[in-house]
Parts: structure tokens; C-alpha cells; sequence
């Protein structure tokens, strides 16, 4: 199942079309859960072909920025990022996996949507730079292992730019 993630582009534009918040990046998702005869699998989830951004947002000194994707049956991630006169930082990634994807999970004793939301571990970035990261880092919560590589943001972007630093 490695190679079947597919990369994440987000390029949000704002009133007079210029970018405000880029992303591109790779994910997928190592999840455990309970099969129907009471075992416990893991399970990949990673991202189809066809990806939407609905909801992403550029945000502003008062609202906080949203990257928001939706992907196969009924999965979605996001991550709020925040800013201060400084820096920007990822706040809260929430995930959302639909165990009625019987591609996913062929035996789930649980049917329906599951929404964790975990802390971003990262640390702040300058604002007007661009944070890369090709290695992979893992955040583990609960249940869920979310594997993310070959990642580039950047958030409140100034004059529809991406910075090149």
C-alpha cells in the first residue's frame, strides 16, 4: 500500500485571486480498529486520485488559516494554522475515516464516521517562509498513526508569492 498516496496541492486564493495559502504535500494513515470477530487490524488509509479542498481558508490577524481536504468514502482531513506578529504554526489536525468503506475496512464491527483531533507537534515558522520537510514525520494518537512527507506550506502568504526561503 506505500506507493498508492497520491501528493496533496492546495493553493487557496483570496478576493482579488492572489495566493494565500499553499500546501502540497504527501499523507496516508495507519489505523486500528475492531474487526467483526473481535480482533484488531491495521488498516491503511491513504489518499485517492481525486482530492477536494472544500472549506480551506486563508485566514487573517484574527481568524485562524484551514487546509481541508476530502478524499474516497467519506475520509477529511484539516489542520487549522494560527499566527502571531511573528511566526505561524499548525494548531489542531482533525481526522475523519468512514468505516463503511469496505475497501479500507472490509470488517469493522463499528460502522460510521470516527473524528480524532490530535495537537501539531511542529514548530513555529517565520511568517513570509516556507516550511519543507521531505523527510517523513509521524504524529500517533489513539488508534491512528498520520505518516506526512515531502511536505511544503506556507500560510498567510504576502502578495500572492510563495516564498522561496
Amino acid at each position: 500500500g506505500f506507493f498508492q498516496s497520491y501528493a496533496v496541492e492546495v493553493d487557496i486564493k483570496d478576493a482579488s485571486n492572489a495566493t494565500c495559502l499553499y500546501a502540497d504535500w504527501m499523507m496516508r494513515f495507519l489505523i486500528t480498529y475492531e474487526s467483526n470477530n473481535g480482533d484488531y487490524k491495521t488498516t491503511t488509509l491513504n489518499l485517492s486520485s481525486s482530492v477536494a479542498h472544500n472549506g480551506s481558508v486563508c485566514g487573517n490577524d484574527t481568524q485562524a488559516a484551514l487546509v481541508a481536504v476530502q478524499f474516497g468514502e467519506g475520509h477529511s482531513w484539516s489542520i487549522n494554522i494560527t499566527k502571531n506578529n511573528e511566526t505561524y504554526k499548525g494548531d489542531f489536525i482533525k481526522l475523519t475515516y468512514n468505516t463503511n468503506d469496505t475497501a479500507v475496512f472490509p470488517d469493522a464491527k463499528r460502522k460510521g464516521s470516527v473524528t480524532v483531533l490530535v495537537k501539531d507537534s511542529l514548530h513555529p515558522v517565520q511568517l513570509n517562509t516556507v516550511f519543507v520537510c521531505h523527510n517523513s514525520y509521524f504524529i500517533e494518537a489513539e488508534n491512528i498513526t498520520q505518516i506526512f512527507w515531502n511536505v511544503t506550506v506556507q500560510a498567510f502568504v504576502q502578495n500572492g508569492t510563495v516564498s522561496k526561503k
